[in-house]
C-alpha cells in the first residue's frame, strides 16, 4: 500500500511538472477540473476582417455547396451555427490513437474564436470532452478537413472508450477535403490542405514556428518524458494555422460558387470544376453560363468545350453543340472529334465525318494503353462512312 501512495505521489509530481513548464511557455489557462486539468488558449479575431488577407466567413453558403453535401438547403446558416474542427493527435492512424488536442473555431459576439483544448498529460483526456460537447450542443454545421475519414472517427473512439455520450453524427457535417478535390484535384499536385494553402491560399507556413503533422506524435511523447515545450508551442501555431485556413477555405468555396463572382473571375478556382459541379446538381443553365464566360476570358481547354458542346447537344442546339466540339477538336481532343463526326454524319457530311474518324482511330492506336472498345466502334464508324459514301 505504502509502495502505491510512493507511486502516485511521483505521477502526481511529474504533472505538476508538466503542467508548470507549459504555462511558462505558452499563454492560456488550466481547466477547473480538481484533478487532471487540461490546459485551454482562445483568441479572437475579427470576424470580417481579414486574416492574411483570407476573409473568414463568406457572403452566403450556395445551395450547390448544400445540395452537393447533403445538407439541409431549408436551413439558413447564420455565423453562430458554425463549428471548425480539427484534432492533433498522437498517432497518424485511427486505431487507439488519442487527440492530445482538440482545436475548435467559432463565431461569437462578432468576433471568430479559436480555441484548443490540450492534454498536459494522458490522464486528462477524458475532461478535454466538456467544452466540445458544449459547443456541439449550440451549433449545427461542423466544419473540417478530412473529418469525415480521421477527426469524427477519432473522437467516437476515445469518446466510446470514456463511456461519454456525444452522437457528432447528429451534427451536418461538411467536410471540405472532398469538395477541394471536386474543384482543384486537376489542378494542384495533391488536395492536402498544406498544398491548397500554398497554391489556392497563398499562405506558405514558417518552417521556425510551424511543426509538421507527421512530427507532432514524436514531440508530444518527448514533452512527457523530458518535460520540454518548445515543439508543444509549435503545435499550438499548426493547429491554429489548420483552423484558420479550414475557415478561410470555406469562405473561398462558398464565395466562388456564388456565382457570377463580384470582382470577376478568379484564376485561383477551376471554372470548369465549379460547371461541372453545378451540373451534378441539375443547374445546367448556370453550367452553360460559366463555360461560356471561360470561353469569352480566353480560358479555354477541350474538357471544357467538350461539357459545353455536351450541354448545348441535350438542349437540341446543334449548331453551337457543333462548333464548341470544332474548337475542341482542332485541339486533338478525341471525344470532341468523335461528336463532330457524329453531327457531320447525322447532317450527311460524310467526307470530313471520315477524316475525323480515321484521325480519332490513328490517336488511339498510337496510345500507349488502348480501349479496345472505341477502337471497335471507331472502325465501325469509318466502315459505315465509307459505305455511304460510297453510295454516294
Amino acid at each position: 500500500m505504502e509502495m502505491n501512495d510512493d507511486r502516485q505521489l511521483y505521477s502526481t509530481e511529474i504533472k505538476e511538472l508538466l503542467r508548470e513548464s507549459l504555462s511558462r511557455m505558452i499563454e492560456g489557462e488550466f481547466s477547473s477540473h480538481t484533478d487532471d486539468p487540461v490546459f485551454v488558449t482562445r483568441q479572437s479575431y475579427p470576424m470580417f476582417a481579414r486574416v492574411e488577407s483570407l476573409p473568414l466567413y463568406p457572403k452566403l453558403i450556395p445551395e450547390v455547396i448544400l445540395s452537393w453535401a447533403k445538407l439541409d438547403t431549408t436551413q439558413e446558416f447564420r455565423p453562430e451555427d458554425i463549428l471548425v474542427l480539427d484534432l492533433e493527435t498522437s498517432g497518424l492512424g485511427r486505431g487507439r490513437t488519442v487527440a492530445i488536442m482538440i482545436g475548435l473555431g467559432y463565431f461569437q459576439d462578432g468576433e471568430f474564436y479559436v480555441e484548443q483544448i490540450f492534454l498536459p498529460d494522458f490522464d486528462a483526456e477524458e475532461h478535454s470532452f466538456d467544452r466540445l460537447r458544449e459547443l456541439c450542443e449550440s451549433r449545427s454545421l461542423l466544419i473540417t478537413f478530412n473529418g469525415k475519414t480521421f477527426d469524427v472517427p477519432v473522437l467516437e473512439s476515445r469518446l466510446l472508450y470514456h463511456q461519454i455520450w456525444l452522437n457528432l453524427r447528429e451534427l451536418q457535417h461538411l467536410d471540405l477535403l472532398h469538395i477541394a478535390r471536386r474543384l482543384w484535384k486537376r489542378k494542384l499536385p495533391s488536395c492536402a490542405l498544406e498544398t491548397i494553402e500554398y497554391y489556392v491560399l497563398g499562405h506558405i507556413r514558417d518552417q521556425e514556428l510551424d511543426l509538421p503533422g507527421c512530427d507532432i506524435p514524436q514531440a508530444y511523447f518527448d514533452y512527457l518524458t523530458t518535460g520540454e515545450t518548445e515543439l508543444i508551442k509549435r503545435i499550438f501555431m499548426h493547429n491554429q494555422d489548420d483552423i484558420l485556413h479550414t475557415a478561410a477555405l470555406f469562405t473561398l468555396i462558398c464565395d466562388s460558387c456564388n456565382y457570377p463572382p463580384a470582382q470577376g473571375l478568379d484564376p485561383r478556382i477551376d471554372y470548369h470544376a465549379l460547371a461541372r459541379l453545378h451540373l451534378s446538381q441539375e443547374q445546367p443553365d448556370l453550367a452553360k453560363r460559366i463555360l461560356l464566360d471561360m470561353l469569352s476570358q480566353g480560358m479555354v481547354n477541350p474538357e471544357a468545350l467538350h461539357e459545353l458542346g455536351t450541354i448545348f447537344k441535350r438542349e437540341k442546339d446543334i449548331e453551337q453543340a457543333l462548333a464548341s466540339y470544332q474548337i475542341a477538336a482542332d485541339l486533338r481532343h478525341p471525344p470532341s472529334m468523335l461528336e463532330c463526326a457524329k453531327i457531320l454524319e447525322r447532317q450527311k457530311d460524310y467526307s470530313p465525318a471520315l477524316a475525323l474518324s480515321q484521325e480519332v482511330l490513328s490517336l488511339e492506336e498510337g496510345r500507349y494503353m488502348r480501349d479496345p472498345k472505341l477502337i471497335f466502334e471507331v472502325q465501325k464508324r469509318i466502315n459505315r462512312l465509307q459505305r455511304k459514301l460510297g453510295k454516294k
